[in-house]
């Protein structure tokens, strides 16, 4: 692979590497240019289709490190399909949290990193012991058992803020870090919490006084951010689906503020704490330092987003817990973006990617008066009521019929072309929308045409033409 390599676009391109390819360089312009770059370590990222483990695997690539990536079946085209559009350069290969060490002995082959994301996030499960527990424990034990088999150097493990706290016993300006552990949780009592609390413990029992590897945990609280594809099946997606589609779940009804991060930023430290030989045997709290409401998070994008019945009602309590946050700051220079970007990212991105249906704002229309039309009107919109109505004529355009319609300031005459003629009764009040005024031997008209539309009137107010007024019975003339 040594030597030198040129290429050609509309200048000349070279590069230079050894025989390791650890050094290149590229010069060129041009479409065809070609490079060397560094390719970094393998990482194995469990849980590859995830949320927070597809953001995991976007940072991995951006910086140029070989990902692998674990499914739990590669013949599973809702899981395998999005990921492989997204990453085309990601490996994937099956393991389960419940198949045990040999599950992830091979996919650990030639890999220095594992970023242990893989684990469930459910509010309501029927069996706590078998949907929760049983996974995240079992699974970070079979995870840790293949990372120490195969020389791993540095496992980074997704645990959870619920392993720190339990929130429902969180006073006012209870301080939360990583000195902290969840000791009030139990199968019974937040199995959730329980579960996250196990799995930790157990990976820190397993890497105690072990040579050449290291741990550092990331214990994110609820995870918000833009998701990369449009699955829905977790708490964080479903979060923001109900909040768009005007629906309740326990996270947003919950009046008590708690605390929230951005899943870019949660990824952001994964990566850190990967890289940075410091941030080996350390937990790392990963939030903002302000709790949040529910309701307060639905207040930040209301506004923006008046398309979508956001939840209006609820308690927006002040205070709640704080969070210190000064060791993932210092120790993995870590600054979350504010909290409103999140969730004004995380609504745009559920639209774009299909996870709720667009929907469009329409304005309430503006209606003139009859008597305000002139010749040079156009995009008009009046509440008129037919007072008369000739026959139809048949003219080298099509049909033609001339209706006369008006409000309380006048009357005008209505002039309806081809599927239009015969739609307009007597005495009947219509919706004239995005009219314009023709001009016919001097006198107006008004046409709907094309872009406009007639419907019959769906307000409560009587309309009563003024025919004293015919704006159509003035004659005009066209001066320079």
């Amino acid at each position: 692979m040594g030597g030198k390599g040129n290429s050609k676009g509309k200048g000349k391109a070279e590069s230079k590497g050894t025989s390791k390819g650890a050094k290149g360089s590229g010069k060129g312009k041009g479409k065809g240019e070609t490079r060397w770059v560094v390719l970094k370590p393998w990482v194995l990222v469990t849980g590859a289709s995830g949320f927070l483990a597809t953001n995991v695997i976007k940072g991995l690539l951006a910086k140029n490190y070989r990902v692998r990536g674990t499914v739990r079946s590669l013949t599973n085209e809702a899981t395998v399909g999005p990921l492989k559009k997204l990453f085309p350069k990601l490996e994937l290969v099956e393991a389960d949290l419940l198949g045990g060490a040999e599950s992830f002995e091979k996919a650990m082959a030639g890999c220095e990193y594992v970023m242990h994301c893989a684990s469930p996030f459910k509010i309501k499960v029927d069996d706590p012991q078998k949907d929760l527990v049983d996974p995240a424990l079992k699974g970070t034990e079979a995870v840790m058992t293949a990372a120490l088999k195969a020389g791993v150097k540095r496992v980074v493990l997704t645990s959870s803020i619920a392993a720190m706290c339990f929130p429902p016993s969180l006073k006012d300006g209870q301080e939360v870090s990583e000195v902290d552990w969840n000791s009030e949780c139990s199968l019974e009592k937040g199995p959730y919490l329980y579960s996250k609390t196990l799995a930790e413990k157990k990976a820190w029992e397993m890497v105690k006084d072990k040579e050449g590897i290291s741990l550092a945990t990331i214990a994110p609280a609820f995870i918000l951010g833009p998701m990369l594809s449009s699955r829905v099946d977790g708490e964080s997606v479903e979060f923001i689906k109900g909040f768009l589609e005007g629906t309740s779940s326990p996270l947003i009804a919950r009046p008590f503020p708690s605390g929230v991060v951005d899943v870019r930023d949660v990824a952001a430290a994964h990566v850190s704490a990967m890289e940075i030989q410091e941030a080996g045997g350390k937990r790392f709290l990963a939030c903002h330092e302000t709790a949040y409401s529910g309701m307060k998070l639905a207040n930040m994008i209301r506004d923006k987003f008046k398309a979508y019945p956001i939840p209006s009602e609820g308690e927006d309590p002040a205070g709640g817990p704080k969070f210190n946050t000064s060791q993932i700051k210092e120790v993995l220079k870590w600054k979350p973006r504010p909290i409103e970007v999140t969730m004004k990212d995380m609504a745009n991105a559920a639209i774009n990617v299909g996870v709720v249906k667009e929907q469009v704002l329409l304005k309430k229309p503006r209606f003139g008066s009859v008597a305000k039309l002139n010749p040079e009107s156009s995009g008009y919109n009046v509440n008129v009521k037919v007072v008369s109505k000739s026959a139809a004529e048949d003219t080298n355009s099509g049909k033609v019929q001339e209706v006369v319609t008006g409000d309380s300031s006048g009357v005008v005459t209505l002039r309806l072309v081809g599927d239009e003629v015969g739609t307009m009764e007597d005495g009947q009040t219509y919706e004239v929308r995005n009219a314009s005024v023709r001009m016919f031997k001097g006198h107006i008209r008004l046409q709907v045409g094309k872009w406009g539309k007639i419907s019959k009137y769906a307000g409560d107010k009587e309309v009563e033409p003024n025919s004293e007024k015919d704006m159509s019975a003035t004659e005009y003339e066209l001066v320079k």
